[in-house]
């Protein structure tokens, strides 16, 4: 079974975040890729500033924002989980944290969206590390590969 298997029939916007220059911060870019082409999902890269992109998630027509981040959940490496954004900002080490909590308060204050964050637990985030881990990217590759196909429809943000 697949974590978002609950989810998988809302109008999602699968939003990426991570910096692709620090090793496994770049898997919540990766994932976030693969999980919109393979359901078929609109994908809005936020690299490490998923605020600055507050207006294009508001204005999507999806009811749902599937933020898709790397994060320090104490799991094994590649370990994917899906996380309300309060727990996120409550119990885990990202470097987002702060966005994320206003990002989903903004979301549900002003347009009455759900947030969720897909969370994978990284082994390295050292600067200038321009690959992920083989660990990591095995857990994307399996984890997308539990996915069925399209079950979305494409939409720009």
């Amino acid at each position: 079974m697949n974590v978002l298997e609950d989810y998988l029939d809302r109008d999602m916007l699968v939003v990426g975040v991570g910096n692709p220059l620090r090793g496994d911060d770049a898997a919540g870019l990766v994932l976030g890729e693969q999980v919109a082409e393979k359901l078929d999902l609109s994908y809005l890269c936020a690299e490490e500033v998923p605020e600055n992109h507050l207006g294009e998630m508001l204005d999507s027509p999806a009811d749902t924002i599937l933020l898709v981040d790397a994060v320090d959940m104490k799991a094994e490496v590649g370990e994917i989980k899906l996380l309300p954004p309060e727990e996120l900002a409550a119990n885990s080490i990202s470097t987002h944290n702060c966005s994320v909590s206003l990002l989903a308060t903004v979301l549900t204050g002003v347009k009455d969206k759900k947030m969720l964050v897909l969370g994978i637990q990284p082994h390295s985030l050292g600067w200038g590390q321009q690959h992920l881990t083989p660990e990591v990217n095995e857990a994307i590759e399996c984890f997308v590969a539990s996915l069925p196909e399209g079950n979305g429809t494409d939409r720009s943000p």
